[in-house]
């Protein structure tokens, strides 16, 4: 969960959960909590080193801080007592812009990830971000914060006039790829606008806060759910998987052979191919995809033209799974 807010002389814990199964309506179970992504919107977390201890007493189990000063920027990672975890290593920003820990949950590893972006081009803080993931060589990877970039100028802002941050959204789109990572928000609603930051006057939205995950975290989703704040101009995000590593869940997604029948998707896919092609483009003739030349080499072409059709797949799967239900309930 990302934005819940700082008070002093709180009870975090009665008051997470207060806000979660009451105010917001949401159920879940303790365990379902691995952790608070502690970033408020327009109150950052404004932390230093001299409130750690009170914190995490307040919490009651371990708490990991990237703190810069108590006027701006900070994260934090609170979990859940009782999860069977062990934190192996962690790499904290100097300036309170990110977290990324080395994790065993349930003996399965995987690396989480933190982030709080600059409100202004810095693709150098993904650079970092990226450097310091890559040092860990878990397969499972789960990724979330206010990253204060879009992914998706049309599909993620409303009133925006000015395309901003493309450097440090390449430079996302970077991770992304290097980890074939999914927004499980997105693939679950792939034509839904809904924003997570707005401003009134004049009214302003964009969708900056979001999880980025791999697939078999993502083949464990329960939900997935933008819901309202608590005293900040940003949205709560949740992502709720099955606790237990061990208990797949739902599985590995698996490419349905009669995707290959539907009309819609494969046009679909071959506009991915093409649309793909044209960004790697160099020479020769763009018609002809098995001759062109390419920026990159063939190897790392064909990873993102793998990852992007298989990203499309889930996408069109899930969109085509959620028509195919409604149509059944109205018979």
């Amino acid at each position: 969960m990302v934005n819940f807010p700082e008070k002093r002389n709180e009870n975090l814990r009665d008051v997470f959960v207060k806000i979660v199964k009451k105010d917001f309506n949401v159920e879940i179970e303790p365990l379902d909590v691995i952790g608070i992504h502690r970033i408020p919107g327009k109150e950052e977390t404004h932390s230093n080193e001299d409130i750690e201890k009170l914190w995490q007493d307040e919490w009651g189990n371990t708490c990991i801080f990237s703190h810069c000063n108590n006027k701006r920027a900070g994260v934090s990672v609170m979990f859940e007592k009782g999860l069977d975890l062990k934190n192996h290593d962690s790499k904290v920003h100097h300036k309170g812009r990110f977290i990324v820990l080395d994790l065993s949950l349930y003996e399965q590893r995987l690396t989480f990830v933190t982030v709080y972006g600059f409100n202004k081009d810095e693709p150098s803080l993904f650079t970092d971000i990226l450097h310091d993931t890559t040092c860990y060589t878990n397969t499972s990877l789960l990724m979330c914060g206010d990253w204060n970039v879009v992914q998706d100028f049309q599909m993620d802002t409303y009133n925006i006039l000015h395309n901003r941050n493309l450097n440090s959204r390449n430079k996302i789109k970077e991770i992304s790829q290097t980890f074939e990572l999914l927004d499980p928000w997105r693939t679950c609603h792939p034509d839904d606008k809904k924003f997570t930051w707005r401003q009134t006057s004049p009214i302003k939205q964009s969708r900056l806060d979001y999880f980025l995950l791999s697939e078999d975290l993502f083949s464990l989703m329960k939900n997935t759910k933008i819901i309202p704040g608590y005293k900040t101009n940003h949205s709560a995000i949740v992502f709720a998987f099955s606790a237990s590593l061990d208990k797949r869940g739902k599985g590995y997604w698996k490419f349905n052979i009669q995707l290959l029948r539907d009309t819609a998707y494969v046009e679909k896919v071959k506009m991915c191919i093409k649309d793909t092609v044209f960004q790697f483009y160099l020479l020769d003739n763009i018609d002809d995809p098995l001759h062109v030349q390419f920026t990159c080499n063939d190897h790392f072409f064909l990873q993102v033209l793998t990852m992007k059709i298989r990203s499309l797949s889930i996408t069109h799967s899930i969109s085509k799974s959620k028509e195919e239900k409604n149509t059944t309930l109205k018979l």
